[in-house]
């Protein structure tokens, strides 16, 4: 996964997660559901048992951009039960602490994109 994204607050971290719908029509980004969890894991960081859309925290610089590259595990690029395609990408307003369920304690969704071929 390649991850671009601006307007953050600055020299922040914030949970960014997978969400089970590519829903983005509520304001609050609830329309876009819970983590995407096809394996039925507990919420935790990419090293031990996780939710397929459980990702690193977004690490903002001082202009509130932020970049980031890793792989995800448990998940494929299709459409499938375990795809990513079609889904919803939520960015939370706080740091994921990736031990509280099923969540992350990572606070409000200030941000809700799809997932989409290219």
């Amino acid at each position: 996964m390649r991850v671009q994204v601006t307007g953050l607050t600055p020299n922040q971290e914030h949970g960014f997660h997978v969400h089970e719908k590519g829903d983005c029509s509520s304001p609050d980004g609830m329309s876009a559901g819970g983590h995407f969890n096809p394996g039925g894991q507990p919420h935790g960081p990419q090293n031990a048992p996780h939710h397929g859309g459980d990702m690193p925290s977004l690490k903002a610089d001082a202009s509130g951009n932020a970049q980031a590259s890793f792989q995800m595990q448990g998940v494929s690029v299709g459409t499938g039960i375990d795809g990513l395609l079609g889904r919803g990408v939520i960015v939370h307003a706080k740091p994921d602490d990736y031990t509280t369920q099923p969540t992350g304690n990572s606070g409000a969704r200030i941000a809700c994109g799809v997932i989409a071929s290219s």
